[in-house]
């Protein structure tokens, strides 16, 4: 707690002397969102409803020309029938919970703090940030800081790493980077990546120890297909320990286009190597916990999402998503209409359906209705 404290009151100390240096370089935005809503387990065996309130407060600031600073806060109250909130996985906990009851929760959490020095093609950061080596649209095993699931929609930001960073920005949109995430325990996260434009196509190819487990190779590129965006990602973990076959492989692909009638249709595919093929060792966590392992996106080992979007008019949109998770025998469908009723409200009803194959019946296992509003400043 002293630790979290210091940290806070130093950042807050920093952002104190910079708003009264340079006032116009000091920002603060974020929102507040109310997100209600009904699960149903088993065809209304088991139901729950659950209330979220969620704020999020990002400030940035910017002083003596090369340095910056960041600081986001994520505050979230929870209260409902079934509520859980993980703990902070970082070096340092920068996490509070002030109510921590099975039925209501209070908690914020710092999911970045960070220092940035930037200079002509350097530019060095340490602290808690997000580190996007992701290219593919979807599923992104070259992504070993801040593996994602996507159909956790309530977290746009995505977690923060732990790291020190360095990047060197060469010509022709080529680039250098470094980032070493240290871990208590281990050697934790050691990675460089080299990006490079190629015939049209941005290309990236990287190494890395992860953690104790592994070495890691990889690449991803992203480009057009005549009038088609056509990306992927491959990650091939070579393990440190001597159990044989224990290597593992990930490859993700996505197409997607747009029509001039405005609809939008995107395809991902993603093989995991060490996904499983029986129907019978199938867990909801494993699709739907928030955070993932990059080698381990999806507990299948084939998988196929499609995703269709339409606008119904300029401030309303649509969009159907169906994932399905090959020998698992899931499907996943979603569908999702967006209304932005002015620059600072939006209000978004999703709906999450989940099917699968329950000792040889396939059935819904758990349906999920969502609304959410969100004012943003």
């Amino acid at each position: 707690m002293i630790i979290k404290n210091s940290f806070l009151i130093f950042f807050l100390f920093c952002f104190q002397i910079n708003a009264q240096e340079k006032k116009s370089e000091f920002t603060i935005k974020g929102y507040i969102k109310y997100l209600p809503s009904y699960l149903d387990y088993d065809n209304n065996s088991n139901s729950e409803i659950n209330q979220l309130i969620h704020n999020r407060i990002n400030l940035k600031g910017y002083f003596k020309e090369h340095f910056s600073i960041g600081f986001e806060l994520r505050s979230r109250m929870v209260f409902g029938d079934n509520i859980n909130i993980s703990n902070d996985t970082g070096i340092i906990d920068l996490s509070n919970f002030f109510v921590d009851k099975p039925k209501f929760k209070l908690h914020s959490m710092i999911d970045r703090m960070w220092f940035k020095y930037q200079k002509n093609k350097i530019e060095i950061s340490i602290g808690r940030q997000r580190v996007n080596w992701g290219i593919n649209t979807i599923w992104n095993s070259n992504d070993l800081f801040n593996a994602y699931n996507f159909i956790d929609f309530d977290y746009i930001e995505r977690p923060g790493s732990d790291v020190i960073r360095f990047i060197y920005n060469g010509d022709n949109l080529s680039s250098l980077e470094f980032v070493y995430k240290p871990n208590l325990n281990n050697l934790g996260v050691i990675a460089a990546l080299y990006k490079i434009n190629k015939i049209g196509y941005d290309f990236q190819f990287f190494g890395a120890n992860y953690y104790d487990q592994d070495f890691v190779l990889g690449g991803g590129w992203a480009g057009n297909i005549r009038n088609a965006g056509f990306k992927g990602e491959v990650s091939y973990f070579v393990t440190k320990n001597p159990i044989p076959n224990d290597n593992s492989f990930s490859l993700s692909t996505s197409f997607d286009y747009s029509f001039k009638n405005g609809i939008y249709i995107l395809g991902s595919y993603l093989f995991n190597s060490k996904g499983v093929s029986n129907s019978n060792i199938f867990n909801l966590g494993a699709i739907n916990e928030n955070v993932l392992s990059p080698k381990n996106l999806m507990p299948s080992k084939n998988s196929y999402m499609i995703q269709i979007s339409k606008p119904i008019s300029p401030a309303i949109n649509s969009s159907l998503t169906f994932l399905y998770g090959q020998g698992i025998n899931f499907l996943y469908i979603s569908p999702n209409i967006s209304y932005d009723i002015n620059s600072d409200f939006d209000l978004n009803f999703i709906g999450q359906l989940f099917y699968a194959d329950v000792n040889g019946n396939f059935k819904s296992i758990m349906n999920g209705i969502y609304l959410q509003l969100r004012y943003s400043f």
